[in-house]
C-alpha cells in the first residue's frame, strides 16, 4: 500500500510520517519511508538517521536525471528512468539507509541558490512511485512536500491512499478541503488526521474536517514539541498513530482507476 502523507507546512506531516512508519514497524510490518519534500531537511533527523544521500544526487543529479526524461510531450513514457518496473536493490548504491528496520529514500532535495524549480524532483518521484514494486515493502509512506502541488504533479494518482494532517489553523482547514476535491479527481481516497489537539481547539477542528473522514486525533505533545526544538529524533509513541495502523490493516483501500 503506497500511503501519501499531505499536509501545509508546519502540519507535522514529516513528524507524523515518521511515527507512522515506526508504529507500522512496532506491528510487525516491513516499512518503506520515501522523503519526496525537496524543501524539509529534517525526515532524517525525526527518523533518528544520519543525513543521507539522495537518489537524484546519485543518478547524476539535475542534467543525469534530465538525459534520462523525454525530451517532448510527444515521448511515450518516462521509462529511460527506470525501465518497467523499479527494484529496490536496483536502486545506485547510497541511495537507501535503514535506521530501526525502516528503510529510508530521499529522492532529491534544493541544494544550491539559482539550480532551478523542483520540478524535475517531482517527475522523478512519479515515475518511481508509479513503477515501484511493493512485495518487500507492504507499506510505502510517502512524505509529500508542503502545500498541494504534489496534486498538479500527479504524484497522488501513483498512491492508493492519501491521509491529510490538518492542524489548528484556518489555513489549513481550507487546504483541507482542496485536498479532498483534488484527491476526488485523482480517483484517489482520502482520509485526515487532526494533529495538535487540545481542548481549546477540539470542537472546532471537528466541526471544520468531514468527520466521516477523520481516522485519528493527534494531541498536541510536548515530547515532539522538545524533540523539533533541539533538532532530536522522535521516539514517542502515541496510540492515536496506533489505531491509524489497525485501520490501514483493517481497510485496503478500494480498487481504482489510476488516472497518469
Amino acid at each position: 500500500m503506497k500511503i501519501l502523507v499531505s499536509g501545509k507546512g508546519g502540519s507535522g506531516k514529516s513528524t507524523f510520517s515518521v511515527l507512522l512508519a515506526k508504529a507500522l514497524k512496532n506491528a510487525g510490518h516491513r516499512v518503506l519511508l520515501i522523503d519526496a519534500d525537496e524543501s524539509n531537511f529534517c525526515l532524517h533527523r525525526l527518523l533518528g538517521a544520519p543525513a543521507p544521500k539522495n537518489l537524484m544526487g546519485e543518478m547524476g543529479g539535475r542534467k543525469g536525471v534530465r538525459e534520462k526524461l523525454p525530451r517532448s510531450k510527444a515521448a511515450p513514457s518516462e521509462d529511460r528512468l527506470f525501465g518497467e518496473e523499479v527494484l529496490l536493490e536496483n536502486l545506485p548504491d547510497g541511495s537507501l539507509t535503514e535506521v530501526d528496520g525502516i528503510q529510508l529514500l530521499v529522492m532529491g532535495k534544493i541544494e544550491q541558490y539559482g539550480e532551478g524549480c523542483a520540478c524535475l524532483i517531482g517527475s522523478l518521484s512519479r515515475t518511481l512511485l508509479a513503477k515501484l514494486r511493493e512485495e518487500t515493502y507492504p507499506f510505502v509512506i510517502i512524505d509529500a512536500e508542503a502545500g498541494i502541488e504534489h496534486f498538479g504533479r500527479r504524484i497522488d494518482a501513483t498512491c492508493d491512499l492519501i491521509l491529510g494532517v490538518v492542524d489548528p489553523t484556518h489555513e489549513s482547514f481550507t487546504m483541507a478541503g482542496r485536498m479532498a476535491r483534488m484527491a476526488s479527481s485523482a480517483g484517489v481516497e482520502i482520509r485526515f488526521i487532526l494533529n495538535k489537539v487540545d481542548q481549546r481547539v477540539e470542537r472546532i477542528m471537528t466541526e471544520k474536517i468531514d468527520p466521516d473522514k477523520v481516522i485519528a486525533h493527534i494531541p498536541d505533545n510536548d515530547s515532539i514539541f522538545r524533540a523539533s526544538l533541539e533538532g532530536a529524533p522522535v521516539t514517542v509513541r502515541l496510540k492515536p498513530v496506533d489505531d491509524v495502523v489497525t485501520f490501514l490493516e483493517t481497510n485496503p483501500p478500494r480498487t481504482r482507476l489510476k488516472m497518469m
